[in-house]
């Protein structure tokens, strides 16, 4: 019972926040059906895309905050090695959100039968930034991505804070 008092409840309702902007640019970016023709319906994911990328930017600083400070107090418990176990967990995370976005990347492509510079694509004229695309700027890939490489920032300034205490000491 004491873990769930120790929850950061402010960060966690910001996290899930974050998560339902997903949702919301995902389900605002309209799906290209081969041979439909293009979509007259304009850019309505852009509407949650802008706000989305704002709250990722703030839950970014807010968990590179959260982490150092809680890398310092968990390390009383786990050690330094325990600390250095969950960076070392969101490196790979950092990697494998990667390959995700890649993937992503790859079969957005595909869907739309090549890129803003193909001819033959249905995007051929708009730009990167259109109402089939939304989703390659704030997914969950991204968010996992910035996520866990906020933590690794939380631990490094964590390592940084005690060096200098250790070297005042």
């Amino acid at each position: 019972m004491k873990a769930i008092k120790r929850i950061n409840k402010p960060y966690l309702i910001f996290l899930i926040w974050n998560v339902l902007m997903v949702f919301a640019v995902d389900g605002m970016t309209i799906k290209h059906e081969m041979g439909k023709g293009v979509s007259g319906n304009g850019n309505l994911g852009i509407l949650a895309l802008f706000p989305s990328v704002l709250t990722f930017l703030i839950l970014c600083f807010w968990t590179a905050y959260v982490t150092k400070w809680w890398f310092y107090d968990q390390r009383e418990y786990w050690g330094k090695w325990g600390n250095a176990v969950v960076s070392v967990v969101a490196a790979a995370l950092c990697v494998l959100s990667v390959f995700w976005e890649i993937y992503i990347f790859e079969d957005l492509r595909v869907q739309l039968n090549g890129y803003t510079h193909d001819p033959e694509s249905a995007v051929y004229r708009f730009g990167w930034l259109n109402q089939y695309t939304n989703t390659l700027y704030y997914n969950f890939p991204i968010l996992l991505f910035g996520v866990s490489f906020a933590v690794i920032i939380g631990w490094v300034l964590e390592q940084v804070q005690r060096l200098r205490t250790n070297s005042k000491a």
